[in-house]
């Protein structure tokens, strides 16, 4: 039996912490157990317990305190722990330091994305990079969920190439398959949505990285130009009011539906026409993997992982974050043409076959089963 430490930082229900619930789900019990630890404070350690899996509470602060290695070890003792499986910065900077300390696990950390390189603080950004460039030195094995972030793990010198593997993320493909067309009732009934009304919009934490602002600030002359399409940004994070307020200065308030945090995306999905992806950087988005799962016709930006995920010709159209222009004919276009939004949905959901759970956790047991040899 091999035990293993899945360590994140948040608390929140976010791409990483999908991930977890993704991996752990698919573990052989007969081979591993895994021990979930991450903030106590939000919705995700309810996720961990509800699907019986086992959680340990442990804050980790950004700002790095080695008092909080104490807090890791108790953990490692008491469960045993072989691995440490970390996701994220935060938890793989403690993971790491830990090693350094102790030495008594194997490391295995997972880049979701190089986050603090898009980070407008230089302090934060240099000050980050020094780091992790010292801590490649106790990483017995990185992952890179796309190819985009093993490029630039490399040119950074955050990982070594012989010691790094991309394995894309994945997701439960059977909960998004809903069938075409069928919103889901509930939803539609809280929301006031109209058997006529084109929904347009997005699901994702509310963060400077997901850039629902742009969304907004571009949407006053099409739901002007468009009186049946609404507007339906669902998740919760720093910039959710200031994205409300945001949508009043439309003037079109009442054409905007924010749902705050949500726990069971699946059903939100099935409200779309359009999923609107405008990130400015990702690792490779369980989110937008999602909505293609879930047959939606999708419009993203064009950043590298995203084009890994959609080709831009034929499974969705890319965009330009810094040509609103080009965006707006885009989506002009969706919202005209039925048919060309049914083609790019079929051939997403085709696309989307290609990120099922079970590929991406039998590829992470067999990096756990090299490392425990």
């Amino acid at each position: 039996m091999v035990n293993v430490l899945e360590l994140i930082d948040g608390g929140f229900i976010g791409g990483g912490q999908t991930h977890i619930l993704s991996l752990v789900k698919c573990l052989d019990e007969k081979e591993y157990k895994a021990v979930i630890a991450a903030s106590g404070k939000g919705e995700f350690m309810n996720e961990v317990m509800k699907n019986g899996f086992d959680f340990t509470g442990i804050e980790l602060p950004k700002f790095y305190r080695s008092k909080h290695l104490k807090d890791l070890d108790k953990i490692v003792k008491e469960n045993s722990i072989d691995i440490i499986h970390s996701h994220g910065g935060v938890a793989g900077m403690y993971s790491r330091f830990y090693k350094k300390r102790y030495g008594n696990v194997k490391t295995i950390h997972t880049i979701h994305g190089i986050h603090y390189l898009n980070s407008g603080n230089i302090f934060r950004k240099y000050f980050s990079l020094m780091i992790e460039q010292y801590l490649v030195q106790f990483t017995d094995k990185f992952i890179c969920v796309s190819n985009a972030d093993l490029k630039t793990a490399i040119e950074n010198k955050i990982a070594e190439k012989n010691k790094t593997t991309v394995i894309n993320n994945g997701i439960d493909l059977k909960k998004f398959s809903k069938e075409k067309g069928q919103r889901n009732e509930e939803l539609v009934r809280k929301f006031q949505i109209n058997e006529e009304d084109l929904i347009i919009g997005n699901v994702s934490r509310f963060d400077f990285q997901k850039n629902q602002r742009f969304i907004i600030a571009n949407s006053k002359e099409l739901l002007t130009k468009y009186p049946n399409v609404k507007i339906l940004l669902a998740g919760n994070g720093s910039f959710y009011e200031q994205c409300i307020q945001s949508a009043k200065e439309t003037g079109l308030r009442e054409r905007f539906i924010f749902t705050g945090e949500v726990t069971n995306a699946e059903d939100y999905y099935s409200l779309f026409d359009i999923f609107i992806f405008p990130s400015l950087w990702e690792g490779l988005s369980i989110s937008l993997i999602e909505a293609m799962a879930s047959g939606r016709c999708i419009l993203a930006s064009d950043i590298e992982a995203n084009k890994e995920l959609i080709t831009g010709k034929s499974d969705g159209f890319l965009f330009n974050t810094e040509d609103p222009v080009g965006y707006l004919k885009r989506l002009t276009e969706l919202i005209e043409n039925k048919n060309l939004r049914t083609e790019l949905s079929e051939k997403a959901l085709k696309t989307s076959l290609n990120y099922s759970e079970e590929k991406m956790s039998e590829r992470i047991t067999n990096e756990y089963s090299l490392l425990n040899t």
